[in-house]
């Protein structure tokens, strides 16, 4: 009799236990760390599963629209529509959880099913996304004056000139490819006589001249293939001196006598192309023969490249110069020379949003008020 009712008692301490109330907090938390997690939450397994379908296809489409075709139109469509999907999702979460009073705890109402739907959802839903997702960041210099002003933030797509091998970093297939006049962001590895940077370095600037150009700058007039290029887009800061044929000893190759007013003449690499060279002007080739994996000693006025004497070369990558619109103050070819296509990571295309990036945030007032709404939305080109 006594086995009977402490079985009793027990039992309802186990239904005791396993009936309880959903929370709406916790709804709500778990639909914000992952969209449908909240429904899971509250039993409703199937249409969580959907919801999280829904919303990672339509935000991944969402973010495929703006880094292929960006647009100041685009952009607030898309965040609109967006916006309103996972509104529904997080108040569905919350209502359902509001009507379940009395909720049975089932088996993977635990932790741990939880933290592996958010470590799935991390690890392969969310890289997935990261694809198609435009990159956001900005500048910290002034480099790129009148185009880009300190405090723009802008958007980039990585996918626009290829796809990467993800483990040799080489763009795999390359189906646009990178032209004079784009501006676009890239690994950047340092002066040639400096080590490389110890943590990766990025750089934004616009492609002055592509693989096999031909680049001379006289008296700030830029010749490229032999036809004179005039940049609406450069900016030359007044305040600073004109160089004339001055010798800048911080100039890209080193030894060359030139500066930045007065540069060149130059060949820009190509993969296949071979240049011929001498002691006096090995300088200049230095720094990619080394980069592409050969060995190279200059030893009493004679060059060895693998161990062999040669005075020439064949490139096994393209190159490209960069140039800042700053004229004046941009560090840039003319400073660190060519820079390898395989290291271009993405192509900028849009401004989404602008303020004055020296004005602290604590003066909350007059940030706000610097806000540049003419600059939002703004194509960069």
């Amino acid at each position: 009799m006594n086995s009977e009712i402490k079985a009793a008692e027990n039992s309802g301490k186990e239904s005791e236990v396993k009936i309880k109330k959903r929370s709406p907090i916790a709804a709500a938390f778990f639909t914000l760390l992952v969209p449908g997690l909240g429904h899971f939450y509250c039993g409703e397994i199937k249409r969580g599963f959907v919801w999280f379908l829904v919303y990672a296809v339509y935000s991944t489409t969402v973010f495929a629209l703006i880094k292929f075709i960006p647009g100041y139109a685009m952009t607030i469509i898309s965040v609109i529509t967006c916006f309103p999907i996972g509104m529904y999702i997080l108040i569905e979460s919350i209502i359902i959880a509001v009507n379940k009073k009395q909720y049975a705890l089932q088996f993977y109402n635990k932790p741990k099913y939880y933290i592996a739907i958010i470590i799935t959802s991390v690890y392969f839903a969310g890289p997935i996304e990261d694809i198609f997702a435009p990159g956001s960041f900005t500048t910290p210099t002034d480099s790129m004056l009148k185009t880009v002003l300190p405090g723009d933030r802008f958007l980039d797509n990585d996918l626009y000139y290829g796809i990467k091998n993800p483990f040799t970093g080489k763009y795999a297939i390359i189906y646009n490819k990178p032209r004079a006049g784009d501006i676009v962001n890239f690994r950047y590895h340092g002066l040639p006589e400096e080590a490389p940077p110890k943590e990766t370095t990025y750089y934004l600037k616009r492609i002055l001249a592509a693989p096999g150009d031909s680049l001379v700058i006289n008296n700030r007039v830029i010749k490229l293939n032999s036809e004179y290029c005039f940049f609406d887009h450069i900016y030359f800061d007044e305040k600073l001196t004109f160089l004339g044929k001055g010798t800048d000893y911080s100039i890209f190759p080193k030894g060359s006598g030139w500066n930045v007013d007065n540069y060149g003449p130059i060949i820009v690499p190509k993969a296949g192309e071979t240049v011929s060279f001498d002691t006096s002007s090995i300088n200049i080739w230095k720094r990619i023969i080394r980069d592409e994996g050969s060995k190279l000693e200059i030893i009493k006025d004679r060059i060895f490249i693998n161990d062999i004497e040669k005075y020439s070369y064949t490139f096994k990558d393209n190159y490209y110069f960069m140039i800042g619109d700053n004229w004046y103050n941009s560090l840039d070819s003319r400073h660190f020379g060519f820079v390898n296509e395989n290291d271009i990571a993405s192509k900028i295309t849009m401004i989404y949003f602008s303020w004055d990036r020296d004005i602290p945030l604590k003066d909350i007032g007059r940030k706000l008020r610097s806000i540049r709404w003419e600059r939002i939305g703004k194509m960069i080109e």
